[in-house]
């Protein structure tokens, strides 16, 4: 097995740092405390956009647009007829 190259370490570094403050930038805009379940949602999305060949600008926009707070983040309690 081979060692990773310092370049590997810089591109995932710079990946990282692109998903980071896209995610930062939600909170930002909407000024909210962190959140961990909204970070994990936020964080998942941003990852399938990059893996599109999204940039940073176009990730932070959509998580915006798509996420609008965090009470869009919440999941819906489930039915009294699933509960019973």
């Amino acid at each position: 097995m081979s060692e990773p190259h310092e370049d590997d370490s810089e591109v995932l570094q710079k990946e990282e740092a692109i998903l980071f403050n896209a995610v930062l930038m939600w909170f930002r805009f909407y000024r909210v405390p962190f959140d961990e379940r909204a970070s994990d949602v936020l964080c998942e999305r941003a990852m399938l956009l990059y893996a599109e060949g999204r940039g940073q600008r176009y990730i932070e926009d959509h998580l915006i647009r798509t996420f609008s707070g965090l009470i869009a983040m919440r999941v819906n309690a489930p039915s009294s007829a699933l509960s019973h």
